[in-house]
């Protein structure tokens, strides 16, 4: 049973008709949510040179990332197989989208448009799951215990080598930097393991990031699919506590309250959670 599904826009780009970059789908025992990759602003290099309120004017509208997770989304709808293939379908589309809008990559202005997303599929008891990068499936119990949650890629494997690079993020360097060299690259071994992160852009490469697996369910069983943006609320206490005697009302009281609190909790973030009755 489908218990909640929306996506809440970030706190600072209320009002101002920012792009929802992030898109899901939840049907019956089927639940998809993608994350659209952040874009540069148009015309702009050095993020630090402008004020917020500039950032917003200039960031595209239609953004890239919002047509690459609308597609992703709108290519699981309609596509059979199981979770990962779906997926690699869902690249393939991307590379399409690329194929339009992207003649010449320059990971900046004219990035890859692209997207990461978290996906199950439910066929009885078994749950099969399949994500890329930091998009997730967390899985409570009917006691609000953790039975098991998907890996943050690239906060687990990738961000301690990109904290290194030594060039602040506002700098064109380092964005080329991160998205060339620990996205979708299978040569980036340091420690003698991959230390890039997977997104789904279209390139070949990314499918190698994605994960999957199968997990066993029981009745009472609560299932979260989440973006990025609700990492932070997952283990927090009166966050369990409201999943466990779950009232819509109560629940988005506790996330709106708590987006206003810092940016941690601010950013745009879905999250689509299903009960398991049987």
């Amino acid at each position: 049973m489908i218990l909640y599904q929306k996506t809440f826009e970030n706190v600072k780009t209320t009002n101002c008709n920012f792009p929802v970059e992030d898109q899901f789908y939840a049907y019956d025992s089927e639940i998809i949510v993608a994350d659209g990759i952040t874009r540069d602003p148009v015309g702009v290099s050095n993020l630090n040179a402008y004020a917020l309120e500039q950032i917003l004017e200039k960031y595209p509208r239609p953004s890239g990332g919002e047509l690459a997770a609308r597609v992703v989304v709108e290519t699981f709808m309609n596509t059979t197989g199981n979770v990962k293939e779906k997926l690699i379908i869902c690249n393939q589309a991307v590379k399409k989208l690329n194929d339009i809008y992207i003649k010449k990559c320059d990971y900046l202005q004219n990035d890859y448009y692209g997207a990461v997303a978290s996906c199950i599929q439910i066929n009885g008891n078994t749950l099969d799951y399949a994500y890329i990068c930091d998009c997730g499936v967390i899985i409570y119990n009917q006691s609000g215990e953790v039975k098991f949650q998907t890996i943050d890629e690239k906060e687990t494997y990738s961000d301690p080598y990109i904290n290194q690079i030594g060039i602040p993020w506002n700098l064109p360097e380092a964005r080329v930097i991160v998205r060339r060299d620990y996205r979708n690259n299978l040569n980036q071994i340091k420690d003698g393991k991959c230390i890039s992160y997977g997104a789904l852009t279209g390139e070949e490469s990314a499918i190698s990031f994605i994960k999957y697996g199968q997990i066993e369910l029981s009745k009472g069983d609560i299932v979260a699919v989440y973006s990025d943006g609700f990492t932070p609320f997952l283990k927090e206490k009166q966050f369990i506590e409201l999943l466990c005697n779950f009232d819509s009302t109560k629940f988005e009281e506790f996330i709106h309250s708590k987006s206003l609190e810092n940016d941690k909790y601010g950013k745009e973030k879905t999250l689509v959670l299903m009960k398991i009755d049987g």
